[in-house]
């Protein structure tokens, strides 16, 4: 389009805009206007500051980046129990399994994001282990209009229980709440130990607190901050 009016630009001007130019250097400026305008992650930057401006923008492409709080409810005392009947003599009922209560755990997670990246870190407040994304994308729901996160993740567990490994990969997808793009729900389910059937899986309802986040504070240190919040 820039270059269909690049005549009337030097006609307004009077500066002679050869069309070898036009060809060559116009494709290669307005890709360094958008990659400086939506390429960084910053609180500061360009296109962060007019999101918070203009919040109706988070409709069309949210700004995820910062801290989010919120809890794990995972089906391990199902898992559990099933282990525990293999071992003994004991019998359990499938009425029994589904009567199990869920465990739950505070977890903070950080999203770093712009147009043309999505990473996200996890840390849970019971252990000292942490994931990575290995792979995340952002979807829109054609059916319900909600943005999706989906993701694979990598964990390192240190100091793993012999019944756990030391890292293990997982996968999650999040739904944006429509109302509000600050919060997120969704579930996960992992492959840690899976020859002997405790790879879990469960919900995860996730609440942004910050959008600047600090550096050098852990994230097990927000899960923990913020455990009473969503203690059942």
């Amino acid at each position: 389009m820039l270059a269909v009016y690049a005549d009337d630009v030097q006609q307004l001007t009077g500066v002679p805009i050869p069309d070898r130019f036009v060809v060559r250097y116009l494709p290669l400026g307005v890709l360094l206007i958008l990659g400086g305008f939506f390429g960084p992650t910053g609180y500061w930057a360009p296109w962060r500051i007019l999101w918070r401006l203009i919040p109706k923008l988070n409709d069309w492409f949210p700004d995820l980046n910062g801290i989010w709080v919120g809890s794990t409810n995972s089906n391990w005392p199902t898992i559990r129990r099933l282990v525990e009947a293999a071992q003994s003599d004991d019998t359990t009922t499938e009425q029994e399994l589904h009567d199990l209560p869920e465990q739950q755990d505070s977890m903070a997670v950080r999203f770093t994001n712009s147009l043309f990246k999505l990473q996200i870190q996890a840390g849970l407040s019971s252990t000292n282990g942490e994931s990575f994304s290995i792979t995340a994308k952002p979807w829109r729901n054609q059916h319900t209009g909600r943005i999706h996160l989906s993701y694979v993740y990598r964990q390192r567990t240190p100091n793993h229980a012999i019944t756990d490994e030391e890292a293990h990969l997982g996968a999650a997808d999040l739904e944006l709440t429509a109302e509000d793009y600050r919060l997120a729900a969704g579930t996960y389910w992992t492959k840690r130990a899976w020859r002997t059937g405790r790879n879990t899986a469960g919900i995860l309802a996730l609440s942004k607190v910050t959008a600047k986040g600090n550096r050098e504070k852990s994230l097990q240190h927000y899960a923990q901050e913020h455990k009473p919040i969503f203690a059942k």
